[in-house]
């Protein structure tokens, strides 16, 4: 990654007072549907929107609506994405990469969300950390994928992700 961007990310993350550690922690158990972690406030209501944004991600996956899948991404030149070894600076440049690499959905496959931990680290900034199980009509991977998101005007949105994924 270029220094530029590490810059990038770094004034992102600095730009919100920190939260304190207690009560902004909520991990989501896909066996039952529930969100676990503080019952009230707005660390709460942050968590349950960011939540929705990655069920929302997954089943615009699973039906293959790549501009809904899209639509969980900051629409920024600063968004980075990277999946395994393949870096990609920019919205526009994940968009062009989604729509080269899954013209075909059987290529897809399936998604589930296995784990998920959200942390806030600030009333818009938050650190999660999911798990998935692909599925595609070949193979059967594990992947891994640790996101920084941001609340923007339009709501909850990926600025930074790594995701990598294993054949199981």
């Amino acid at each position: 990654m270029t220094l530029r961007k590490w810059i990038v990310l770094l004034v992102l993350l600095a730009s919100a007072p920190i939260l304190s550690a207690q009560n902004n922690e909520w991990t989501y158990n896909s066996e039952n549907g529930q969100l676990n972690g503080a019952t009230t406030g707005t660390g709460r209501d942050a968590a349950q929107g960011i939540l929705a944004l990655e069920l929302a991600e997954v089943h615009s996956w699973n039906t293959h609506d790549l501009q809904g899948v899209l639509a969980a991404y900051w629409a920024s030149p600063d968004l980075i994405s990277i999946a395994g070894d393949s870096e990609v600076h920019g919205f526009d440049s994940l968009k062009t990469a989604l729509y080269q690499q899954y013209s075909n959905p059987d290529t897809m496959g399936r998604i589930d969300l296995d784990t998920l931990s959200i942390q806030l680290i600030s009333n818009d900034t938050a650190s999660c950390v999911a798990g998935y199980v692909v599925r595609t009509a070949k193979h059967v991977y594990h992947c891994d994928d640790t996101a920084t998101l941001r609340r923007l005007p339009e709501g909850w949105r990926i600025v930074f992700e790594r995701a990598t994924m294993v054949l199981r």
